[in-house]
């Protein structure tokens, strides 16, 4: 279903980060604000250098207290793939690394957009929920394929 396709087909673009230095209740307050799971974690020119999962979190709030560095507690690795990419490769890294997310970059390293595992189900239910025919974003061809 994705090959061929442009990683902007997939990809989530609107999204809070964090900094390696934000506290650990900032990282919190971030999550009640937003229904995201995973925060990319960025460095000052915008490069992807970790991720911070809710489950990550909550159990560091409870080891580390709430004034831990998001630092102390990321995930580091995370891989990436430019934004010129194709979406299979992207879905490929995520099976690959057993990752959260992908880091789509732009030709800087700057953070543009993620592709998790959700948004792969949430393209797959789309595509399927369409009527034969009908179209819908890049990932769809006018004759329902």
């Amino acid at each position: 279903m994705s090959r061929g396709l442009p990683i902007s087909a997939a990809m989530t673009t609107h999204f809070a980060t964090l900094t390696p230095a934000a506290r650990l209740e900032d990282a919190a307050q971030v999550l009640l604000r937003t229904s995201q799971t995973d925060f990319p974690v960025i460095d000052a020119a915008g490069r992807p250098v970790g991720i911070l999962g809710r489950d990550d979190l909550m159990r560091a709030l409870k080891q580390l207290g709430p004034h831990a560095r998001v630092i102390d507690t990321m995930t580091t690795g995370v891989p990436t793939i430019g934004q010129r990419r194709r979406l299979d490769e992207a879905f490929r890294l995520l099976q690959e690394s057993s990752a959260p997310a992908v880091a789509v970059v732009d030709d800087s390293g700057r953070l543009v957009g993620l592709v998790t595992s959700e948004t792969a189900s949430q393209m797959l239910t789309l595509k399927k929920s369409l009527p034969k025919g009908a179209r819908l974003g890049p990932w769809t061809r006018a004759t329902g394929a």
